[in-house]
């Protein structure tokens, strides 16, 4: 068999839930992995034969029936490339967004000084806090995280980058804070999706990434934030800076949140025009 005619089969499988030019790029990435050779080459030879291809069309067919099934490519193949590098992961840590990468590029062009110390909250996969390790590699980082799964996920990461984290293991919103030291840099993804937003989801997040890294309650989604304020007023530095992702329905009234205890609030959207972000200093 051909690569085109599998191609056709994910093209005719996948169209009710990708588009024809998201399947392409799926189709490629998974014919990469099961093959192990680049897209590019692939593209080129897609109507020629390979030798042994009978053995792994298997592997082709059992992707498809994940995907058809709504899981995401990601945790498929157990890696995604973020901000250029390759970070693994599975159903215990969200995949990073390009929300994410830009919420990064945010703060490295705030040119903070590069041995600052920094704390990652909700960390995850480890994608922010080691993505910043690289670029800034004097920087002591630590990064938090309720989840043992993934935390043995963000070491695999940080092993496998050769970056230095201080990974906790602690209920955020639980915690005492006396034992941490004193941050010049607080930056979170947090939980902030109300429960009620749920069913509007698609079925490839709401059924396979974590809730616990998702959904706050209905009757409380900016408690993660007014948890972060607390913290930044015990730890953070005199001229350190708070960076969190938010969620864009809810900017204004997380705004209001940050602006009861900082001097300088501001709130940036990301490439599609949504406010996603914000940066806060000077408390109170």
């Amino acid at each position: 068999m051909k690569l085109s005619e599998l191609k056709n089969s994910y093209l005719k499988e996948l169209k009710s839930i990708y588009s024809v030019s998201e399947i392409d790029s799926i189709f490629y990435w998974v014919a990469e992995k099961i093959i192990g050779k680049p897209a590019s080459i692939l593209r080129m030879t897609h109507d020629e034969e390979w030798a042994d291809f009978d053995e792994k069309k298997l592997l082709f067919s059992y992707n498809l029936w994940e995907l058809k099934n709504h899981k995401p490519i990601q945790y498929i193949l157990g890696e995604t490339e973020f901000y250029g590098f390759k970070f693994f992961v599975n159903e215990s840590v969200l995949i990073p967004r390009p929300e994410t990468e830009e919420l990064i590029e945010w703060i490295l062009t705030h040119k903070l000084n590069p041995e600052c110390k920094i704390l990652d909250i909700g960390t995850g996969s480890g994608c922010i806090p080691i993505v910043l390790k690289k670029k800034w590699t004097n920087s002591d980082i630590y990064a938090l995280d309720i989840s043992k799964d993934a935390l043995k996920t963000a070491k695999n990461n940080a092993e496998y980058h050769q970056t230095e984290i201080q990974f906790l293991e602690a209920d955020f919103l639980e915690m005492n804070f006396s034992k941490l030291p004193q941050f010049d840099l607080i930056v979170s993804n947090p939980p902030y999706i109300s429960k009620v937003e749920k069913e509007r989801m698609d079925r490839n997040v709401t059924g396979f990434e974590p809730d616990s890294a998702l959904f706050v309650p209905d009757s409380d989604p900016l408690l993660f934030y007014r948890r972060i304020c607390e913290l930044a007023h015990q730890k953070l530095n005199e001229h350190g800076k708070v960076y969190v992702e938010i969620n864009q329905d809810l900017a204004l009234e997380t705004k209001e949140l940050f602006d009861k205890h900082f001097e300088e609030v501001e709130l940036k959207k990301d490439i599609s025009g949504n406010y996603r972000m914000i940066c806060a200093k000077g408390l109170k």
